[in-house]
């Protein structure tokens, strides 16, 4: 594997089916050399879809033993996980609320919490009248009739609010991940309306933690652009693998014919079988068995354009997430001859060299994708703000869509390259002597005659090195380091590491342990 970097391996060559399962369905098979050791590998089975021990425990090395106890744990544990997600209940009260069917229990919420509102308004008009009372004794008529006139106006500009708000049809609890029951009362509680039902990315709260889902959800300017994008190009079918934000935001035409798979369960909520299908992307495991995996097959046969539009934990291997690509495009090449297929792959720039050694046929775009409540990938004004990242959003869009059909919102800063017939960002320059527009980052680069192509613009030429580098770098020459100076330059021999044996373990926090007191 070329992109496996350090003494980490994954192996996708062997066969998933045998592979041992945890509760996430098979897992994957790792190898690693042992530090200090030479020719040791420890190979190993770990869970596909997480890469912490906290959410996933199992381990297993290749050739232990497993005894019949640990594989009746291993089963108990994936039915209980399966129990504890079972949304049944929760998407009949999400169906009853959609016919308008609202609950005894809400609407008896409701009219105690208008009760309050009236009492504290009340209050609120005793105290306002008290005050006004005061406030005539000590000034004029005149004054305290104008008072009186503002607060009658903000007091009427606060039903008229009131007012246009949306009527609650279900109380959904952000804790459980379902529609609220009578055991969820001291959880998170948001009140949902009857639009809140068709679009659960925007009620939902992300899971963002970077080592489990990573889950953030499209800004509104990415959404419109990439159902825009769907639209003009004519998909008839579209499969959504971790993008539930704009599955939600397909039009009618489209989404009946569309797809949802992600690893998150809650949306089990909110759509039936033939929307959402619970399903682990790196291992092809669909969590409700023969049923799911019928129904995704029944949808690769019936897709005629089909647009996969696939959003990883960019954490993942690169290698993993094409083999799982080539996967879902190997089972429609089975199920669907004539299907034309196109991919979008949402990914940051600078993992373009890991992509395009396993995707040759996906090319970059210059459209910068952003996320809502996301620091580093938000818009590039909020980015510019909290003085995260001065570019904007890294993560850009590899797509098999020719690029001259590819229009960018112009209302964002894209242009059309007179040259090159793309669109691209108006930092990104078109290069005579490259023959493209050359930019990744978002800066206008700058092209270097000796390197012979462009470069980012804060980088200068160095002739030790022989290409360009920060002025500010340590040029390698074999196994010398020189050591640049503003007076001098000096040269360092760099020794290779040697291992000369086991590295004795690091005995931490020796000072906050209490000396037991020995015997006498």
């Amino acid at each position: 594997m070329n992109d496996n970097f350090g003494n980490l391996k994954l192996h996708l060559d062997s066969d998933i089916s045998t592979h041992p399962r945890c509760k996430h369905g098979p897992t994957l098979l790792f190898s690693r050399h042992m530090g200090g050791t030479q020719g040791v590998v420890k190979n190993f089975y770990v869970c596909a879809a997480y890469r912490n021990r906290k959410d996933c425990d199992f381990y297993q090395e290749v050739g232990d033993k497993v005894t019949q106890a640990r594989l009746f744990r291993l089963s108990e544990a994936s039915k209980r996980f399966l129990a504890n997600n079972d949304f049944g209940d929760s998407y009949k009260a999400v169906s009853d609320a959609r016919e308008g069917k609202v609950d005894s229990d809400l609407e008896e919420d409701e009219e105690m919490e208008e009760n309050v509102d009236t009492i504290a308004d009340l209050a609120e008009d005793d105290l306002a009248s008290e005050e006004e009372n005061d406030a005539e004794d000590k000034e004029s008529d005149v004054n305290g009739s104008e008072e009186v006139e503002a607060k009658e106006s903000d007091l009427n500009g606060s039903e008229e609010v009131e007012a246009k708000k949306p009527p609650t049809v279900l109380k959904f609890c952000q804790d459980c991940g379902r529609a609220s029951t009578p055991l969820c009362l001291i959880h998170d509680i948001t009140k949902l309306s009857r639009e809140d039902l068709d679009k659960p990315a925007r009620i939902l709260k992300a899971k963002s933690k970077e080592s489990k889902e990573a889950q953030y959800f499209f800004s509104a300017s990415t959404k419109e652009f990439l159902v825009d994008t769907i639209d003009s190009q004519g998909f008839t079918h579209v499969l959504c693998i971790g993008c539930p934000s704009v599955y939600e935001c397909l039009p009618d035409t489209i989404s009946s014919n569309s797809l949802l798979l992600d690893l998150d369960p809650r949306f089990l909520s909110f759509y039936n079988s033939k929307q959402f299908l619970w399903y682990n992307f790196f291992n092809g495991h669909f969590f409700n068995g023969e049923n799911s995996s019928t129904i995704f097959r029944d949808f690769l046969i019936s897709c005629d354009k089909l647009l996969i539009l696939l959003d990883p934990p960019f954490g993942a291997k690169t290698e993993l997430i094409s083999h799982s690509l080539d996967r879902i495009i190997d089972q429609l090449e089975m199920f669907s001859i004539s299907a034309k297929l196109s991919t979008m792959w949402v990914f940051p720039y600078y993992m373009e060299r890991q992509l395009r050694q396993h995707r040759k046929d996906l090319v970059m775009s210059d459209y910068r994708v952003t996320y809502s409540d996301h620091i580093q990938f938000g818009a590039k004004e909020d980015a510019v703000k909290s003085g995260v990242r001065k570019l904007g959003s890294p993560v850009r869009l590899f797509t098999s869509i020719p690029l001259s059909v590819l229009q960018l919102p112009a209302s964002e800063g894209y242009q059309l390259c007179a040259e090159c017939r793309v669109w691209v960002a108006q930092e990104n320059r078109h290069c005579d002597q490259c023959g493209e527009c050359t930019s990744k980052d978002g800066r206008t680069y700058v092209h270097c005659d000796e390197c012979k192509r462009c470069v980012k613009p804060t980088y200068t030429h160095c002739k030790l090195c022989q290409r360009c580098k920060l002025p500010e770098h340590k040029c390698v020459e074999g196994g010398v380091v020189v050591v640049k100076d503003k007076e001098n330059i000096k040269k360092v021999v760099v020794e290779e590491k040697k291992f000369v044996g086991k590295r004795k373990s690091r005995k931490r926090n020796r000072h906050k342990r209490e000396k037991i007191p020995k015997k006498c």
